[in-house]
This record gives structure tokens, C-alpha cells and sequence, in this order.
């Protein structure tokens, strides 16, 4: 076979591995409601469901570039991507709340040592701008394409008659590991080795202790509330003094060029700006979809598949509108950036309007497209924001601490807004409780979006600048 075709074969293996983290995101979200059923799970239990993920994900981003880098960037993939495919298979088969919980942390690690690797090999792989440009986009358009399929397979997978297993939510993870078989197999043929020589050595200390305050953190907002309030006290303020520790830490490996997160990006303005704004919208994207599923489900009675395909229309939005969305930024620079969080605050409220009547028609899904579309003209710009006029040397660590700090923000949004949602729904599960949750946490993401604006405004004109010619 030619080496042309073999790269194309890699990207397809390395974009579809990319694409099963994504999907893993959002699948759970549909299927909420039947695992609370499936293994009496309390409202605390599903948040940790999903957040946990995001937590091993956040967690081993950073270190598993650093890995890939070290041990082997297609050693690594594979490694990833075997345990995704073992831990898949645990969450598929637990028999408790707590394996769940454990499985998608381990599954979320997983995904953190083969995520980066992605990124790594198109830059090898493709090493002239345009196609490096063709597939940059084609990574870019699967964080679409996963949101949307992950919806709709978390839906339409939990509506199949259970073979083989006890109950059919089982499913959205055992599909992950014939993907992952044929995906490593591949892996095995088509990816180079790849390594640079010249990488540090690994800094799993640092990487444990991240671990541990994001976990408390965590814990401190979702578990703990349900116990008393001395134990969240007591583990955010433990997860404070740890990351006092990690920041004086990150300090003393600084000096020997060795640290997990360098802190000398925070002295660029873009940077911060960037990292803040993105920060914002995971917290609200996030918990968007996590408390629109139930709502979806439980407050308007839908069943799981129809979920799944009213939620779609938010991807096929972001998924046409990415198209394009490149050639308005350079046309109209960051004025575009501003005018597609007013289209989500718009898509909201318009919701809110519709949703008291408790009825789905079609403005309804009119209303998905646009917010799907107000997220494809702001979320991918965040990245090129955050790592543009940056020096070479800490550009890899950049894109470490950027995806780290997204990851951790959806998480935290889920806990928050998700928390939030559960606390004002009584016992009698009646469509106004689930309503009145449903506009309160839209004022948590109402204030995201203003505070997304605010800092757009103050983003210098040279990051995002605008060409004149039409």
C-alpha cells in the first residue's frame, strides 16, 4: 500500500479513537434514567457517572502528552485505547453504583493517555499546512459529530431488547469494544512509532495530586452535600491546601524545566482570557446537555430514543455551521465570537418560553439548530485564542492545561447545575418542579454566557483581527 494511503488509513484510526472519547461524554447523558433504575442509583451517584469521567479524562491530559512523548506516541495510543476498551467493558457489566463510578474514573484515565496522542501524530503525519489544515478540521468536526452521535446512541441503545445482558443501558458502554478491537488492530498497522528523545522524564507526583483535588473537589460539591456539611467542609478544604502544594510544587519543577504545568503561561493575556472564556462554556455546555436530557425524559415524558433525536438538531447545527464558521471569524474576527454566545442566551430563552408549555414541536427543534450553531461559532475559536502569539517551547503544556482545564469545567458545571436541578424536584416528579429546576439552572448559564461576553470585549482586536476585504 502507498504511503499516502496508509497516512489517511492513520488518521481515520486516530480520528475514530478521538471520536469514542467524545461519544463516552455524552452517551450517559440519554441513558441517565434507566442506569438510576437499572442499579438504584441516587441523584449524587448518576452526576458522579458522568463527572468522574471528565475527571480521569482532565486529570491524565496533561501527563499523557508528556508520556507520549517519552515512552512512544503509538505505544501509548494503544495502551489507551486497550484499557478504554477493558474499562468500557466494566462499566457495561458493574452490579453497583460504586463500580460504575470507579470504572468510568479508570475509563476517563484511559482516554487522557490516548487523547493527546491524537493531536501529536496529525502533526507528524501531515506536516504541509494544508493538509494539516484538512485534518485539523476533520478533528474538529468529531467533537460534533460525537456530541450528536453520542445522544442519539444513548437513546436508540437503551430502547434494544437486552441480549445476553440484564438490562439494555449496558449497551451504550459494550459497543465501545468491538470499535476499540478493530481500531487497536489497525493501530497496530498503520501508526509509526514516534517518540522524541529529548523529552522529561515523567512527573507522576504532580499527576497524583491534581488527581486527588479535582476528585475532592468533586466530592466536595456532589457526595458530600448528601452526608452532612462538616464533610464537603472538610474535603475542599484539604483539596485547597493540596493544590497549594501542586502550585509550589509546579514552582520548584519550574526551575528545573520539569514541571507538569508550567507556570509561565499564565503571564500571557491571551492565554488567560482564552482559558477563562473556555472555562465559562464548558461549565455551561456541559451541564446543558446533562440536565436537558432529564428534563427531557423525566419532565416531559419522552422516551429515551425521541431524547436522543430532539437533542441531534443541536448537532447538526454545530456540525453545519462548523463548516463555515472559519470564514466568519476571519471576516468579522471576534464581533462573531460575541454574536454566537448572544445566538445560545437566545436558543435559551426561546427554550424556557417553549418548554412551559410542555410541549416538543417544531420551533423547538428550530431552536436546537440555532444553539447548535451559536456554539460552532464560538467554541473552536478558544484554542486558536489560547495558544496564538505563544512561544514554541510551551505551546505542547498549553494545549495540555487548555483541554485540563475544559474538562474539569464540564465536570464541575455537571456537579453545580446538576445538584442544583435535583435539589428543587420533589418526590411527586410533577412537570413544575422539573420546570422551575430547568430556569434556575439557565440563570447559572445565563451568567456563564454575560461573563463569556464580557471577556470577549476585553480581548485585544490583534488575536481575532478582522479582514476588511469581502
Amino acid at each position: 500500500m502507498k504511503i499516502e494511503n496508509k497516512r489517511w488509513i492513520a488518521l481515520l484510526v486516530l480520528i475514530t479513537a478521538h471520536l469514542l472519547t467524545i461519544v463516552d461524554i455524552f452517551i450517559v447523558n440519554i441513558a441517565i434514567p434507566s442506569i438510576q433504575k437499572g442499579l438504584k442509583t441516587t441523584n449524587a451517584d448518576t452526576q458522579l457517572v458522568v463527572a468522574m469521567y471528565m475527571i480521569g479524562f482532565a486529570s491524565f491530559l496533561i501527563i499523557g502528552g508528556r508520556a507520549g512523548d517519552y515512552y512512544g506516541r503509538k505505544k501509548l495510543f494503544i495502551i489507551g485505547l486497550l484499557f478504554f476498551m477493558i474499562f468500557s467493558a466494566s462499566c457495561g457489566f458493574a452490579t453497583s453504583p460504586e463500580q460504575l463510578i470507579l470504572f468510568r474514573f479508570l475509563q476517563g484515565i484511559s482516554a487522557g493517555l490516548m487523547s493527546p496522542q491524537v493531536l501529536s501524530y496529525i502533526q507528524i503525519l501531515f506536516p504541509g499546512h494544508k493538509e494539516r489544515t484538512y485534518a485539523l478540521g476533520c478533528y474538529g468536526i468529531a467533537i460534533g459529530i460525537g456530541t450528536m452521535l453520542g445522544q442519539f446512541l444513548g437513546g436508540f441503545l437503551v430502547e434494544v431488547k437486552p441480549v445476553f445482558v440484564d438490562q439494555s443501558w449496558r449497551y451504550i458502554f459494550l459497543i465501545n469494544i468491538p470499535i476499540c478491537i478493530i481500531n487497536i488492530f489497525l493501530a497496530v498497522l498503520f501508526l509509526k512509532n514516534s517518540a522524541d528523545t529529548s523529552a522529561q522524564h515523567m512527573d507522576y507526583k504532580s499527576t497524583f495530586i491534581l488527581c486527588i483535588v479535582l476528585i475532592l473537589m468533586l466530592f466536595s460539591i456532589t457526595i458530600g452535600l448528601e452526608y452532612s456539611l462538616i464533610i464537603p467542609f472538610i474535603t475542599l478544604s484539604f483539596s485547597i491546601l493540596l493544590w497549594i502544594y501542586f502550585i509550589k510544587r509546579q514552582k520548584k519543577k519550574g526551575q528545573e524545566n520539569s514541571a507538569l504545568l508550567n507556570l509561565a503561561l499564565f503571564q500571557y493575556k491571551n492565554f488567560n482570557l482564552a482559558i477563562a472564556a473556555a472555562a465559562f462554556f464548558m461549565f455551561m455546555l456541559d451541564a446543558y446537555f446533562f440536565v436537558l436530557a432529564i428534563f427531557l425524559q423525566e419532565g416531559m415524558h419522552l422516551l429515551p430514543v425521541e431524547a436522543g433525536q430532539f437533542i441531534i438538531f443541536q448537532g447538526s447545527g454545530f456540525i453545519i455551521t462548523s463548516l463555515f464558521a472559519p470564514r466568519l471569524i476571519l471576516r468579522f474576527g471576534k464581533n462573531i465570537l460575541i454574536f454566537g454566545t448572544c445566538l445560545i442566551i437566545t436558543a435559551l430563552i426561546l427554550q424556557l418560553i417553549l418548554f412551559n408549555h410542555s410541549t416538543i414541536d417544531w420551533k423547538s427543534y428550530l431552536i436546537m439548530v440555532i444553539h447548535g450553531t451559536g456554539v460552532a461559532l464560538v467554541l473552536p475559536s478558544f484554542a486558536n485564542i489560547a495558544l496564538k502569539g505563544l512561544p514554541e517551547n510551551i505551546i505542547g503544556n498549553a494545549s495540555g492545561v487548555y483541554s485540563t482545564i475544559q474538562q474539569f469545567a464540564g465536570a464541575l458545571g455537571i456537579a453545580v447545575t446538576g445538584g442544583l436541578f435535583y435539589y428543587n424536584i420533589n418526590k411527586d416528579y410533577d412537570f413544575l418542579d422539573f420546570y422551575n429546576s430547568l430556569v434556575y439552572t439557565a440563570l447559572i448559564h445565563f451568567f456563564c454566557l454575560i461573563c463569556i461576553i464580557l471577556l470577549l470585549i476585553r480581548l485585544p482586536k490583534s488575536i481575532l483581527p478582522v479582514n476588511n476585504r469581502p
